[in-house]
C-alpha cells in the first residue's frame, strides 16, 4: 500500500506541476513555434517534461529502492533532462545533443561502477547502444499531442508487468512510478495540448525506459525477456530504423527532421490527429501485451 501511495504521489505531483512547467518554459523561451514541418498552429510551451521528471525523481528518492538502481538513474536522468531542456530553449545541434546524451550515459555508468554494480564489457557496450537508440527513438516519435506520452505510458506499464513476472520488484516499482508521472501529465498533453513535453520530456522518458529495460534484461539473463523488451519498444524503434534508412536512401542527413514518420503518414491518409495518436498507442500496447504473453508462457513451461 505504501508503494501505491507513492505512485499516486507521482501522478498528482506531475498533474500539479503543470503551471510551474508553463512558467519555466516562458522564462527560458522553451516555446514551440509553428513552421512548415510542425503540425500544431499556435505557439506552445514545450517544457512539460519538467513535471514528469520532478514527479518521478522525487517519488523515486522516497521509495525504498536499492541505491545501485536509484542513484545512477536519478543522476543520469537529471543530466539528460537538462540536455533536453537546453535544446528546448536554444535548439542544440544534433552533435551537441548526442554529446549530452553520451555524458548522461557516462555519468550513469560511472555511478554504477562506483557502487560496484558489475556487468561485462559486452553487456555494457550493448546496453549503451540500446540506451542511446531508445532515447532518440522516443524523441523522434514525439510528433502529435499525447503520442510520445501515451506510447511511453504503455511501455512503462509493460516493463512493470514483465518485471513482476520475473520478480524484479524494484524495476517494477520504477516503471509504475514513471507511469504515474506520465499519467499526471497526459491530461494537459492530449489534443489540443496545452503544453508539450519537449525534448526534456522525450529524452528523459526514453533514457529512463531504456535503462529500466536494459537492467531487466541483464539481471534476468533471460533470452525470452530480451525478445519481449524488443516487442515493447517496437513502434518507436521501427519508426526510427525506417527513418534512418529512408533518409540515407535519399542522400539526406539521417539527423535532419522530415514529415514521413508513422504519424505523418497516417495524417496524409486521412486520419485525424486524435485517431492517429490513439491508433499508434494501441499498436504499441498490443506489441507490449504480446511480449508479456510470450514471457508468461515461457515461465509457465520452464
Amino acid at each position: 500500500m505504501i508503494y501505491f501511495l507513492f505512485i499516486y504521489i507521482s501522478l498528482f505531483l506531475s498533474y500539479l506541476l503543470f503551471y510551474p512547467s508553463l512558467a519555466l518554459s516562458n522564462m527560458f523561451g522553451a516555446i514551440d513555434v509553428p513552421n512548415r514541418r510542425k503540425i500544431h498552429s499556435i505557439p506552445t510551451a514545450r517544457g512539460g517534461g519538467f513535471a514528469i521528471f520532478i514527479a518521478f525523481s522525487l517519488a523515486l528518492i522516497c521509495v525504498p529502492v536499492e541505491i545501485d538502481l536509484k542513484i545512477p538513474l536519478v543522476l543520469g536522468s537529471t543530466v539528460i533532462f537538462l540536455v533536453g531542456f537546453i535544446d528546448d530553449a536554444i535548439n542544440l545541434s544534433p552533435p551537441l545533443k548526442l554529446s549530452g546524451q553520451i555524458l548522461a550515459l557516462g555519468i550513469y555508468n560511472l555511478i554504477l561502477h562506483l557502487l560496484n554494480y558489475e556487468i561485462s564489457i559486452t553487456q555494457g557496450i550493448l546496453s549503451a547502444i540500446w540506451i542511446i537508440f531508445i532515447t532518440n527513438a522516443t524523441n523522434l516519435i514525439d510528433g502529435l499531442d499525447g503520442l510520445a506520452g501515451g506510447i511511453c505510458a504503455s511501455e512503462a506499464l509493460c516493463i512493470s508487468v514483465i518485471a513482476f513476472i520475473l520478480e524484479s520488484y524494484e524495476i517494477m516499482m520504477c516503471g509504475l512510478l514513471l507511469l504515474g508521472a506520465i499519467a499526471g501529465f497526459l491530461p494537459r498533453n492530449f489534443p489540443k495540448a496545452k503544453i508539450f513535453m519537449g525534448d526534456c520530456g522525450a529524452l528523459f522518458l526514453g533514457f529512463t525506459l531504456a535503462i529500466l529495460s536494459s537492467r531487466l534484461i541483464i539481471e534476468s539473463e533471460n533470452i525470452v525477456c530480451l525478445f519481449s523488451v524488443f516487442l515493447i519498444f517496437r513502434v518507436p524503434s521501427y519508426d526510427t530504423n525506417i527513418s534512418i534508412i529512408r533518409r540515407i536512401a535519399k542522400r539526406k542527413n539521417p539527423f535532419n527532421a522530415d514529415k514521413e514518420h508513422f504519424h505523418h503518414l497516417l495524417l496524409k491518409h486521412g486520419f485525424s490527429k486524435e485517431c492517429a495518436t490513439l491508433l499508434l498507442i494501441t499498436v504499441s500496447l498490443l506489441f507490449g501485451l504480446f511480449g508479456i504473453v510470450l514471457l508468461w508462457n515461457w515461465t509457465k513451461c520452464f
